[in-house]
């Protein structure tokens, strides 16, 4: 009778265990209770890697902790002969001498030892080992034996759902950004026709420069306007590539404020060369600069789709509006009131005068796969990302439409608190330019030109500037000039000695030495391995003289 308790109280604590739990917990409980139960110090749940001769760690108990990170080496180990021949294995003496390479059974001296495989139901694979082992010599009776298969197939269940969720999770996450490209797809061809045209203007503007500087009848006045013109088309070209790598790259958890108005100038630039001259566009902003709590990369997903829908339903031509608009909590009258919280909402409404949307269709846009369009003109999973995204912003979509009349979609988004919003470190172009007071610099870059023009725009800052060629040079410089030198300009990416490399040896020379570090990628996220940890400060290219005075001022006064 005991014995038929002591069963019914395990069954009662798995059933706790698998309808309270899930994830991390549920794992974590697991193994603390098939120690406890089974009486042994260390109980381990590793997950298998395909091609991988490491184990990693999801939840191990030790003499009375839980560890949940690191990797175990598989060579030489029981796991081994589990993950090789498939199936469970047990020692019930003398472990640590039949596995020498076994470091955790060596340090203690481990007799006993069991180990299984998890396996996936639906295709068999190997998703990981559920192993323990203690000092002390024993064997399993046959109740622990099948506790032990209980314990494995609930565990293997989970880890199976945890395996399922984290293949969907990446492939929405791929999903998304592929979207992102096809989006892209649609812009290029106008986007291309433009560049070309900033680039002509550039030229042109360049070539009436010079020619009046050559010339003694050009005016100086003329001469200056014409270069005004080159630094107002380079910075149109520059904040062009800004938007195509922002619409590019995969998003980037770090941003999590949108300024809305300056975001929708930039983007209305963008799209006027990209919907037919026939339809036009209007922006409509609320009065005062609305600052989302979203990720510009997700805001400007949302927007390319509804516009891309709206510019399908006025092949004729016709009128493209957006419109912002502030509003608080108790000015909404919405159906979908278990969305609103007690904050600010931005309305963000696009509306077109194309055909409409029929009312027996009209509930049915969302659905994935839905769509009106012909089999080569679209995929029907345009909407359905762009309520996804809304929806995970903590906001809801409401679609107005009538047909010969045209649609209005509103797009309701938090308003950011002033904790979220991404501050950005660039002050007004008005401000004053920092000067230096003849501090000395060193600049390392590999293009003979960005060297040049670098070395000129720190002169007219009032910096003394000492220039290297390359990694090798810049640490011969700075060995014979540390004193001298307060602070470091160094390219990122550079051939033969590189700037990671370039930036460890300046640091083993000296690890106080400031280095401010430049480069022509949209992000730091694109130079994964490089040691941001060990430098001041980054400039991105290109840059202007304002940009480049404030970053040295802000590595100098650091």
């Amino acid at each position: 009778m005991s014995e038929l308790a002591s069963a019914m109280g395990i069954l009662t604590r798995v059933r706790h265990l698998m309808s309270e739990c899930r994830s991390q917990m549920f794992f974590d409980r697991a193994i603390k209770a098939l120690a406890e139960l089974l009486d042994v110090p260390c109980v381990l749940l590793g997950r298998s890697e395909p091609g991988s001769q490491m184990l990693r760690i999801v939840s191990r108990y030790r003499r009375g902790f839980i560890e949940r990170e690191g990797m175990i080496r598989i060579s030489g180990t029981p796991l081994e002969r589990i993950l090789a021949d498939g199936r469970p294995y047990a020692c019930d003496r003398a472990a640590w001498q039949c596995f020498p390479q076994d470091e955790e059974l060596q340090s203690c001296r481990a007799e006993f030892y069991w180990g299984a495989p998890l396996r996936d139901r639906s295709n068999g694979d190997i998703l990981g080992v559920l192993a323990l082992h203690s000092a002390e010599p024993r064997k399993l009776t046959n109740p622990e034996c099948t506790l032990l298969e209980i314990f494995g197939a609930c565990i293997a269940k989970e880890l199976e759902r945890v395996h399922q969720e984290e293949a969907l999770r990446e492939l929405q996450r791929k999903f998304l950004h592929a979207q992102r490209m096809e989006s892209l797809g649609a812009l290029t061809a106008g986007i291309a026709h433009d560049f070309n045209n900033l680039l002509t203007g550039i030229l042109g503007f360049t070539e009436l420069a010079l020619a009046q500087l050559e010339s003694a009848d050009g005016a100086s006045e003329d001469v200056r306007s014409h270069l005004h013109q080159v630094i107002t088309l380079s910075r149109r070209a520059r904040d062009l590539v800004r938007q195509l790598l922002l619409l590019g790259r995969p998003e980037d958890g770090s941003e999590r404020s949108c300024a809305l108005h300056a975001f929708l100038k930039d983007f209305t630039a963008l799209l006027r060369r990209t919907i037919p001259e026939c339809i036009e566009i209007e922006l409509d902003l609320a009065p005062q600069e609305i600052t989302l709590a979203a990720n510009p990369v997700h805001v400007q997903q949302v927007l390319l789709n509804l516009i891309i829908n709206a510019r399908d339903a006025m092949p004729q031509g016709g009128r493209l509006r957006i419109q912002t608009e502030r509003l608080h909590p108790e000015a909404l009258h919405t159906h979908l009131c278990t969305r609103v919280q007690n904050r600010p909402y931005a309305r963000l409404t696009v509306s077109d005068t194309g055909a409409g949307i029929a009312p027996d269709i009209l509930p049915h846009i969302f659905e994935p796969f839905f769509t009106t369009k012909g089999a080569d003109k679209g995929t029907g999973l345009g909407l359905s990302v762009v309520r996804e995204i809304v929806h995970a912003h903590g906001g809801w979509i409401e679609v107005e439409s009538e047909p010969g009349r045209g649609t209005n979609v509103h797009v309701f988004w938090p308003i950011a608190r002033e904790s979220e919003v991404h501050r950005s470190s660039q002050q007004p172009e008005a401000e004053q330019v920092p000067r230096g007071d003849g501090e000395t610099l060193l600049l390392v870059e590999d293009d003979p030109m960005i060297l040049k023009v670098g070395e000129r725009l720190l002169q007219k800052l009032g910096y003394r500037v000492l220039t290297a060629h390359n990694g090798r040079e810049a640490v011969d410089l700075y060995a014979r000039h540390r004193q001298e030198i307060r602070l470091v300009m160094l390219d990122a990416v550079m051939p033969e000695m590189s700037g990671e490399h370039t930036l460890r040896e300046l640091r083993a020379l000296d690890p106080q030495v400031r280095i401010l570090v430049m480069t022509g990628y949209s992000s730091r996220d694109q130079l994964k391995d490089f040691p941001w940890e060990a430098t001041n400060g980054l400039l991105l290219k290109p840059y202007d003289l304002h940009s480049l005075a404030r970053a040295i001022r802000r590595c100098l006064e650091r």
